[in-house]
């Protein structure tokens, strides 16, 4: 054979323009193939360049993966391993390996529909219309001695009768419906059999056997005699079979359903399974039109290759997959019994049942075991392992327990898996006694198996002569499998899993919404699904919202309120909601309605002012400072007034939900949201708008009304506002971290509270010692400048207040009035730090231009441009650029700048940045200045002054300057850090405070100014006391106060006197 690898058989299928390991053919055509080959069987692959697909029944068409090379009779000169495919067809295949089952070398191959001996033969690459649906591979025989010429592709006989033949096959089967071409493959020996494909749109068997017998007619009329009954061909399913499950467990009923071309679904069908054809039995029921094949309890034996196979005329349709049962699933162990209690002493034997359900059962085996003692034991098999046993009553009545020991082998592993029976033993007369839960005295619990079709166990208890229910953990065994298997879940499969969920629960829904633990489950699985759903498409989500409409639906009431009455599962009801909101955090992006019976959903793009109505409700969100193309999710539930329980923070016991619940879910802050809701009961008083907050009670969640307010009341409906106070930091950063919110704002108001007080108070001071202070031009600029901080900061605290009360009102936002806050605010906010500017600059220039001198005037001008005239000028450019484009400010919390949209901040943030850095600047070179200063008849005075100025600038120009807007950057490069957001809060709100303290308090002259004010109070009071006390007080104050004006009285001062002056302030 010239092979130098294993090779693999493909049945059906022939390959084309192969590039990658190749397989034997038979009844079938290889052309032009390069690298080894893959064997093939009656069908074909084409412009294929994956690595060794394993395709079974299959024609793999335009794939990206390496093509297959295909050799007749023999493998030609083949060196790499190559796949196993059986006659399948796979279209615009772009994975690894084509869709279908891979044989195993041990497994048995369904027998080619017509075999046909073939002959290592190449022919040109031809490939296939990429819009063709069909491909059929078609031959017929010519009576003709075979010519080895006709072998070789490059050969003219070849190419003679080749061209010959496609002109007569194009003649006739161009009248095809949906014909698209026809083209030879090439001819073998056995006379002259000619292998062609026909590629269309549809498929009719009549039209082609028509067709066929006119290609006969044509043949003989050219020459060539024609065996008629020759011509046959085999056309490939390009559709999966239809699936009742994405993913088979074990123990499930599986559904195939094959879909066969209209034109083809009069012929006769039939199904085989690996190999072997199966009819209908208590395994396989068979059903046609559409043909489907149901297999009961899918076990791991159950895996493998499934056949359906369809001949109409000349023509044989086939379709071929690999079905496989998962293998994630552990075993399921059921007992009897879980707890009994047995008389003691009792002559009798005790009935142990322990029964395993696993997708491969022969890998199982179970014993019972008394401690490390195997109890004798009888094994029965059917769908399951089932271990019984008879244990005698000991002598000695204490409580035992024993164990159901199931050993798992795998390949190269064992696992064991153990589950026990608690027995208890009891003296006395019976009191309770029944075929259930056996017998015991009042106060005995016994534990039991569940019913048919149900997982787990229940407790009931003895009362009063009568075994009484008290916990049941019964779950519907199909869930347990899903549930087990999410456990596993990752986010490749959520689609097929969630599909699963939902048709199990509406298949079973009576006996799902009847069991509380089968809601509680099906919750765990939606928890589980919500951890790793990644992009969900609008099926998936429709999907889930189908499995979650059915645990709310009405049915289910009283198992709810057997959730939420029971401590260990009062947070189920939480959990399904919180599990909705994550799922739909990973929803693709995008915009999509659905609609269940008790849920809608609608997820779109935020467009403002954005006004959404839903089922008996309505959202309403102003215009906001948002991203382009940000989405909103909002789910409306009509049932969940008896799922989620009226728990609250307050005292009241009587409240209900009078209204549907909506979920709104958006990856932007917005806190600015109307919402409206139909009242359920409209006779109902004191409606209180409310939130789901799930970390209340301990993480149980319950309604909390914090930030939430009713807005509005009429007799049919209530319209809620929800918003969250405003902080300073909002000023810098777009983002305040949740859990700090309720700090910042308490820190923000009071201290605001506070700034304003500091500031009046200093404003009061300067013009109570001002002319006293101002002697000299040098302290006048600096009370000048002072007055002016003071005052652009307290009007911008004003406007501050006024904007946010505008812009609290839980509607849309007047834009006129928020626009006026949004400019003043800006415009005094921008003079604050240019006035800060101008007093840096002042002491830069009377500490640097020793010689030089301004008039009182002039830098009076200087000033007051450059304070208010530069903020002016960036305030009205900022709103006549951003106001036409609807971004001038933000409307979220308080009236301010708008970020997202237009980047309005920046005529903010630049500017006050710029000037810290400035104002840093100036202080270095200041105090630079100072300590190189060699001037002076006593060097150690001056050294020990420098050392003033400069701790002086550190504690006052630092912190006035830099600190308190540093830290506001922070906030923006740290958005989510709370020190910085505290810390900023803290300090900005507190500024008043600050210039109160280090800009008049702290200044030695203005303190010797107010007390030289009540001097005369003090001096007429000294007169009364007798002078053998000594100097007064004030009369020590007032000298030293003298003495300080005649130092600062003159303009004339030195340049160091004057900066050291400016300093004390």
């Amino acid at each position: 054979m010239n092979s130098t690898t294993p090779t693999a058989i493909t049945t059906a299928g022939f390959v084309t323009n192969s590039t990658t390991p190749t397989a034997k053919t038979i009844a079938a055509f290889a052309r032009k193939s390069t690298t080894p080959t893959a064997n093939t069987t009656a069908g074909f692959a084409t412009s294929s360049t994956t690595s060794t697909p394993s395709t079974t029944v299959g024609f793999a068409r335009n794939s990206t993966s390496p093509p297959v090379h295909v050799t007749t009779g023999s493998v030609t000169k083949s060196t790499t391993t190559t796949a196993i495919t059986t006659a399948g067809s796979i279209k615009n295949s772009t994975t690894p390996a084509a869709k279908g089952a891979t044989v195993s070398p041990t497994t048995p191959r369904p027998k080619p529909a017509t075999p046909i001996p073939t002959l290592s033969t190449s022919v040109s690459p031809v490939t296939p219309s990429p819009n063709a649906e069909f491909a059929l591979a078609m031959s017929f025989k010519i009576l003709l001695t075979f010519d080895q010429d006709l072998a070789n592709s490059s050969s003219l006989k070849f190419k003679s009768l080749k061209t010959e033949m496609e002109a007569i096959l194009t003649a006739n089967y161009k009248n095809l419906n949906g014909f698209v071409r026809v083209y030879v493959i090439r001819f073998r020996s056995g006379s002259v059999i000619t292998d062609f494909v026909l590629e269309a749109n549809s498929v009719s068997p009549t039209e082609i056997a028509t067709m066929n017998s006119k290609v006969a007619v044509d043949l003989q009329a050219q020459g060539y005699s024609v065996d008629r009954s020759s011509f046959g061909g085999v056309v490939q399913g390009n559709q999966p079979f239809i699936k009742n499950y994405d993913i088979i467990y074990p123990g499930t009923t599986l559904q195939l359903t094959c879909v066969v071309p209209v034109t083809m679904q009069m012929g006769t069908g039939s199904w085989s399974v690996n190999g072997l054809p199966v009819s209908n039995n208590a395994k396989y029921s068979i059903t046609n039109s559409p043909p489907t094949l149901t297999v009961q309890d899918m076990s791991g034996d159950d895996s493998g290759i499934y056949t359906f196979t369809m001949t109409q005329s000349t023509l044989t349709f086939t379709r071929t997959e690999s079905i496989s049962v998962t293998d994630v699933v552990p075993p399921i162990i059921q007992l009897n019994m879980l707890a009994t209690n047995v008389p003691c002493g009792a002559n009798e034997n005790i009935p142990l049942e322990c029964c395993v359900t696993y997708y491969l059962i022969k890998n199982i085996t179970a014993k019972w075991m008394d401690g490390s003692v195997e109890i004798p034991s009888v094994q029965t098999t059917t769908n399951m392992l089932c271990v019984s046993a008879a244990y005698p009553v000991p002598k000695q009545c204490n409580t035992k327990e024993l164990t159901c020991q199931v050993i798992v082998k795998k390949a190269s592993t064992t696992q064991t898996f153990t589950d026990d029976v608690t027995l208890m033993f009891f003296s006395g007369a019976t009191n309770c006694d029944d075929t259930t839960y056996g017998a015991g005295m009042n106060g005995n619990t016994a534990t039991v198996l569940c019913p048919a079709s149900f997982t787990g166990n229940r407790t009931a208890v003895c009362e009063n002569g009568n075994w009484n229910l008290q916990e049941d953990n019964c779950v519907f065994s199909p869930i347990v499998t899903l549930a087990l298997f999410s456990e596993n879940l990752s986010s490749t499969n959520v689609s097929s899993f969630v599909n699963d969920l939902k048709t199990t629960t509406t298949s079973f829904k009576s006996s799902i919404t009847q069991s509380s633990a089968t809601i509680s489950s099906i919750v765990n699985i939606l928890d589980n699904t919500a951890k790793v759903s990644e992009n969900l498409s609008k099926t998936s989500m429709q999907d889930v919202l189908e499995t979650v409409s059915i645990l709310v639906s009405p049915q289910t009431q009283q198992s709810w309120a057997g959730l939420n009455s029971n401590n260990r599962t009062q947070s189920t009801s939480s959990t399904l909601l919180e599990s909705i909101e994550n799922i739909t955090h990973g929803l693709s992006s995008n915009s999509f309605t659905i609609s269940t019976t008790n849920i809608q959903l609608i997820k779109t793009t935020l467009t403002f002012p954005f006004n959404e109505i839903l089922n008996s409700s309505q959202v309403f969100i102003p215009s906001q400072g948002l991203p382009n193309n940000t989405t909103i999710t909002t789910i409306v539930f009509t049932t969940l007034d008896f799922v989620l329980p009226a728990r609250t923070t307050g005292n009241s016991m009587n409240n209900s939900i009078n209204g549907i619940v909506m979920l709104a879910y958006i990856n932007e802050t917005i806190n600015n949201v109307s919402l409206t809701f139909d009242k359920t009961n409209k006779t109902k008083g004191n409606n209180q708008c409310v939130f789901w907050n799930f970390k209340l009670f301990e993480g149980t969640g319950g309604w909390d009304s914090t930030g939430c307010q009713l807005d509005s009341e009429t007799n049919v409906s209530v319209t809620c506002s929800c918003n969250h106070l405003t902080s300073f930091s909002i000023l810098m950063s777009p983002f305040v971290p949740e859990s700090i919110e309720v700090a910042l704002n308490y820190i923000t108001y009071i201290g605001v509270g506070i700034s304003m007080g500091c500031l009046v108070l200093c404003l009061i001071i300067e013009a109570f010692v001002w002319k006293v202070v101002t002697k000299n031009s040098t302290s006048h600029m600096r009370h000048v400048t002072v007055v002016n901080i003071a005052l652009s900061l307290l009007i911008a605290n004003i406007w501050f207040i006024i904007g946010a009360a505008v812009s609290n009102v839980g509607q849309s936002t007047p834009e006129k009035a928020c626009s006026a806050a949004t400019f003043f605010i800006h415009f005094f906010y921008l003079a604050l730090f240019f006035w800060m500017l101008i007093s840096a600059l002042f002491l830069f220039y009377r500490t640097m231009m020793v010689f030089s001198h301004m008039s009182k005037s002039t830098m009076m001008a200087i000033a007051f441009s450059v304070g208010y005239g530069a903020p002016l000028i960036i305030a009205i450019i900022t709103i006549v650029v951003t106001a036409p484009k609807n971004g001038y400010f933000r409307q979220d919390d308080a009236c301010w700048l708008n970020w997202y949209q237009t980047k309005a901040l920046l005529a903010f943030v630049i500017p006050a940045l710029t000037i810290v850095i400035v104002n840093l600047f100036i202080l270095i070179v200041i105090l630079f200045k100072l300590l190189m200063r060699g001037v002076g008849e006593n060097r150690q005075s001056e050294e020990k002054n420098a050392l003033v100025v400069i701790a002086r600038c550190v504690a006052v120009l630092t912190p006035f300057f830099g600190i308190t807007w540093g830290l506001g950057i922070g906030t923006m490069v740290a958005p989510a850090n709370p020190g910085i957001h505290i810390t900023f809060s803290i300090f900005n709100s507190l500024q008043g405070f600050f210039i109160l303290v280090f800009g008049t308090l702290l200044d030695s002259k203005i303190r010797s100014a107010v007390v030289g004010r009540f001097s005369f109070l003090r001096s007429l009071s000294s007169r009364t006391r007798s002078t053998s006390a000594g100097p007064s007080l004030s009369s020590l104050a007032e000298r030293f106060r003298r003495r300080r004006q005649n130092v600062f009285a003159s303009d004339s001062s030195t340049s160091l006197r004057a900066s050291e002056a400016f300093i004390s302030a």
